[in-house]
């Protein structure tokens, strides 16, 4: 398949006959679904494909200014032209993604539109027509994805809302993109606030909207306060620097959500009740201790929930809030834990001991432990026993390796800590720990590795590890 999307890509380019390894095209080829495949594949193709697990956002648009993309884009208009049996295939490919929705104003009739030479704004010369909505309605009906992953982006571009305004007047559906699936935003023009309803419709599934407080006028939030009514099966939803009475409101009886990202602007609390969620994000440009007081009215039971906070609290405050997070956030079948401080942490105090882990240890079902960020230079090779002895289904841990401490203290686990890791996990495939290895007995044929095995280690980071004899540790 990729040779047969590279050999027709390419002569589309070259304006020659199609053919596949000197061949013509079989007449299979025109079937509707293997054109949609290749078609698909030609555009995919030039997209970053480097997912990032649970991190949907990013692997959605990544690389959505590369030149690939361009050229891609170029091969399926092209395509689009070749004949009638690609046509609709190409289009509906070609469309399928817009960084905004300028490109569906200007493929209108020239004499109805102008592009001022100052700020580029899109204003109309004349009346729209049911003749222009015919052609708005081809293509904007295709459309399944709207946004680009990039600060100050505006959905609706630089279209006066006049012109959008307009353009509603022959909608029946009150839609300005009937189809939309999935929407990224991080900034739009307090002017075309009241247009956001012309986007919510009843396929959208990914709502992404990443704007300053001062975005959220009444008019915006009003608009998504009305998310149950026009767009109830929402599944992911990223909202940064909301209210939290808006938040309240837009969370409320959205039953299909899957995966939760806010960004949290103050600690008043707000209810937010829901069934288990695959994924809850939490950022903040405080503590956790402000995550804490603001999710104490939640019940949000989540398989996956991952903490971000722009400061780091001392370890004892960090083991309170986790207590008060209890059945509000961290519920049982919790399958995955993650909390970060992309700031670099500095505080010994922040250390975490085993009083730290303790209100994480009753989640038996842990499979991910991701806590590189913090030091965790107080634990020693029974602390550490007793800490994974309570997951014995870890796939992942990561502990320490990502601290920056200018003179880290030395680590009190030594390699018999690892190797109880090693032993107590067997479904182990990632492990980050920072341990002492400068006093390593020399291994035997007889028991390498002190008699502990585990194939299943993937990746192993090792941090600041003291390891000062390199040689006699790596076989072990």
């Amino acid at each position: 398949m990729t040779s047969l999307t590279s050999a027709i890509s390419t002569q589309v380019a070259n304006n020659t006959t199609l053919t596949a390894g000197g061949q013509s095209v079989h007449a299979c080829m025109l079937i509707q679904e293997i054109l949609k495949q290749i078609f698909s594949d030609i555009y995919s193709s030039c997209k970053d494909k480097d997912k990032l697990k649970h991190d949907y956002w990013r692997s959605f648009r990544c690389g959505s200014s590369r030149p690939e993309r361009k050229i891609a884009r170029r091969s399926l208009a092209a395509l689009s032209r070749v004949c009638r049996s690609f046509k609709d295939v190409a289009l509906d490919v070609l469309w399928a993604e817009l960084d905004n929705m300028e490109p569906l104003f200007t493929c209108l009739p020239r004499d109805l539109w102008h592009m001022s030479s100052r700020n580029g704004m899109l204003t109309m010369r004349r009346p729209v027509t049911m003749a222009d909505w015919s052609i708005f309605d081809r293509y904007a009906s295709r459309v399944r994805a709207l946004g680009v992953l990039q600060v100050d982006s505006d959905i609706f571009g630089r279209i006066h809302e006049d012109f959008i305004h307009a353009i509603m007047c022959f909608s029946s559906k009150s839609l300005l993109v009937p189809k939309i699936q999935t929407i990224y935003s991080e900034g739009s023009c307090s002017d075309v606030h009241s247009c956001i309803r012309y986007i919510l419709g009843p396929d959208l599934t990914c709502l992404h909207l990443a704007f300053t407080d001062v975005f959220w006028s009444n008019v915006m939030s009003s608009a998504l306060s009305s998310l149950k009514i026009h767009s109830p099966r929402l599944k992911v939803l990223d909202l940064a620097h909301v209210p939290s009475q808006i938040n309240e409101l837009v969370l409320s009886e959205l039953v299909h959500l899957q995966e939760v990202s806010l960004t949290l602007v103050n600690s008043k609390a707000f209810h937010f009740h829901t069934s288990t969620l695959d994924v809850l994000r939490i950022r903040c440009m405080s503590t956790l201790t402000f995550i804490a007081e603001s999710v104490g009215y939640w019940v949000v039971p989540c398989l996956c929930l991952y903490l971000i906070t722009k400061c780091c609290s001392t370890a004892p405050n960090i083991e309170l809030a986790l207590y008060k997070m209890n059945n509000r956030v961290l519920c049982d079948g919790l399958e995955e834990f993650r909390y970060d401080v992309p700031d670099v942490v500095t505080d010994i105090a922040s250390s975490f001991s085993i009083h730290t882990f303790t209100p994480l240890m009753r989640f038996s079902s842990l499979k991910v432990v991701d806590l590189a960020s913090f030091c965790m230079s107080l634990l020693d090779d029974d602390a550490l026993g007793s800490i994974v002895n309570s997951w014995p289904h870890l796939e992942c841990l990561y502990l320490g390796t990502g601290g920056a401490l200018k003179e880290p203290p030395k680590p009190k686990v030594t390699f018999q800590g690892l190797v109880t890791v090693l032993s107590s996990c067997l479904d182990l495939r990632e492990l980050g720990l920072v341990f002492d290895a400068t006093r390593v007995d020399p291994p035997t044929a007889e028991k390498p590795g002190a008699g502990v095995y585990n194939t299943n280690i993937t990746t192993l980071h090792v941090g600041f590890s003291q390891i000062k004899q390199p040689l006699q540790s790596s076989p072990r």
